[in-house]
């Protein structure tokens, strides 16, 4: 066997599939991008309605914001607020938490958006028990109970409702 059939073929053959495969990649990524970035936008929208029920529409509120603050939206009726926060637990993935905030200042509802906590123990804050003493709380944070052998990703949790009640006295100050 001579050079060229022994490495030079093999490798253009390959190289020319690598290339092929690349831009089928790039094309395809493309065209789902807008799709993919229309449906979190949807899904941001219907969660934003399950933790302000009262809220008609939504408008985002721009500013400077602490640290792992995503986004803030005003419900355009003055219902209230509403703050999507991450916050550093035990994972090396933020939790993620969108929080409603009334505009008498307490808690609505929150939703957990992102939990890649200890599966079995970090994650027991977003069971629905832990999350709805969140409830009708008010910046105070009183009665708030971590759950036991999970008090870095309860930690984070409470950090996250202490971020969204600044963001919130911050918005309310405009």
């Amino acid at each position: 066997m001579n050079a060229m059939n022994e490495f030079v073929k093999p490798t253009l053959v390959l190289g020319i599939i690598c290339l092929v495969i690349t831009v089928l990649l790039s094309v395809s990524h493309e065209i789902t991008q807008p799709i993919i970035k229309e449906n979190d936008r949807k899904l941001a929208e219907l969660s934003r309605t399950e933790v302000l029920t009262e809220a008609d529409a939504f408008e985002q509120v721009e500013g400077e914001f602490p640290d792992g603050v995503q986004d803030v939206y005003a419900a355009q009726n003055g219902a209230g607020y509403t703050v999507t926060v991450t916050s550093k637990g035990y994972s090396s993935d933020p939790l993620k938490v969108m929080v409603g905030i009334k505009e008498d200042g307490t808690i609505e509802r929150i939703k957990v958006l992102a939990n890649n906590e200890t599966p079995g123990l970090g994650s027991k804050v977003s069971n629905k028990d832990f999350v709805q003493q969140f409830d009708g709380m008010d910046s105070s944070m009183e009665n708030f109970e971590a759950i036991g052998g999970a008090t870095i990703s309860s930690g984070a949790m409470k950090r996250a409702m202490e971020t969204a009640f600044q963001v919130f006295e911050i918005v309310k100050g405009e």
